[in-house]
């Protein structure tokens, strides 16, 4: 298949809107035909169309709800600074888990007990849910153009997506290190009560 281009995508959710609104007017003209005592049959539908769409009615208009979203959605992740709000926002409609929606950061640190103060700081800024603090991990990498060799504590950190800029913000700020070495990786998938924890763990007081 070909890699279909911005304008045409563009293109190809117009049309899925357009198809949505019009199952959604063949769904107003039932509720006004029978409102007026009508038969509620709109043009071109057959009777037996009509009486399984009046059947399903409800399910027909969350369908179509969640598709709206979910085109909506795609439009705001061409947006970075929507794209979180998007996520979330399928995320509470849907009540499923959404891929992204919370990440890992990880962080190093030179000893372990400035490794236990920045651990302490973010979850008690409510910038994280938990950190793990893993000992002693050998480090090569350049600096100033020399290779240099040194032993490190890393931090594995679990917070949401939506926090993740002010998370590193923070851990730059109180870090004794020129350039910390900052990075995050969104969860793709994750048990349903653990995500949850997470969530409750973050909420301000």
């Amino acid at each position: 298949m070909g890699v279909l281009l911005p304008g045409q995508r563009r293109f190809k959710r117009r049309r899925r809107v357009m198809a949505l609104e019009d199952e959604m007017k063949i769904l107003d003209n039932l509720e006004e035909g029978v409102s007026k005592g009508g038969v509620g049959r709109p043009l071109g539908v057959s009777q037996a169309t009509t009486r399984i769409l009046k059947q399903n009615e409800k399910a027909i208009r969350a369908s179509i709800f969640r598709h709206l979203l979910q085109i909506l959605t795609a439009s705001f992740l061409t947006y970075p600074m929507l794209k979180t709000l998007s996520l979330q926002l399928l995320s509470l409609v849907t009540g499923s888990y959404v891929s992204g929606t919370y990440s890992i950061v990880f962080v190093n640190c030179p000893n372990e007990q400035i490794a236990r103060d920045i651990a302490r700081a973010i979850l008690d800024k409510k910038l994280a849910a938990s950190v793990n603090i893993l000992p002693k991990a050998s480090s090569l990498y350049f600096w100033n153009g020399e290779i240099e060799e040194a032993t490190e504590i890393l931090l594995i950190i679990k917070t949401k997506t939506s926090k993740v800029r002010l998370l590193s913000s923070y851990i730059r700020l109180v870090h004794p290190f020129e350039i910390p070495e900052i990075f995050s990786l969104p969860m793709d998938q994750g048990d349903v009560h653990y995500l949850k924890w997470l969530e409750e763990g973050m909420e301000e007081e």
